[in-house]
């Protein structure tokens, strides 16, 4: 089963509900230019079509829906596995982008900061085991 993550531009606002009505975020660029600052920060980035690609670690991957839309209004990443490093690299993900990373089932951004012992992307508020939203 998959965790379902949006990237997207929304500089300014500390949860999704602080949006105003009717508010889209801004798209992220053109889609080759997306593409290419994923590649440049993870050069492993597998991309088989334009609107899609793959990143593999260890014990995790996550696939990277860009849409057809041109330019790409969001990224949304299917992540597959978790622990320290899956949350690490979407932490690098949203940073490489300079986005925020809406995690669908704890329904809010995910807020990194970097741990001091590890120097891993860290999600501050976690949700606790049961704490998640159920999907819509």
């Amino acid at each position: 089963m998959g965790w379902i993550v949006y990237l997207m531009c929304a500089a300014g606002f500390d949860s999704v509900r602080d949006f105003p009505e009717g508010w889209s975020p801004p798209p992220l660029g053109p889609r080759e230019a997306v593409l290419r600052r994923l590649r440049e920060a993870f050069p492993s980035l597998v991309s088989s079509h334009p609107a899609e690609a793959v990143l593999h670690g260890e014990g995790f991957s996550i696939t990277f829906d860009l849409g057809p839309w041109e330019p790409v209004p969001r990224i949304r990443l299917v992540v597959h596995g978790s622990g320290d490093e899956v949350l690490d690299v979407i932490g690098q993900i949203a940073a490489a982008l300079d986005v925020r990373a809406l995690d669908c089932g704890f329904g809010d951004f995910m807020r990194f900061r970097r741990d001091a012992d590890s120097g891993r992307l860290v999600w501050l508020d976690a949700p606790k085991p049961g704490q998640w939203l159920a999907p819509a």
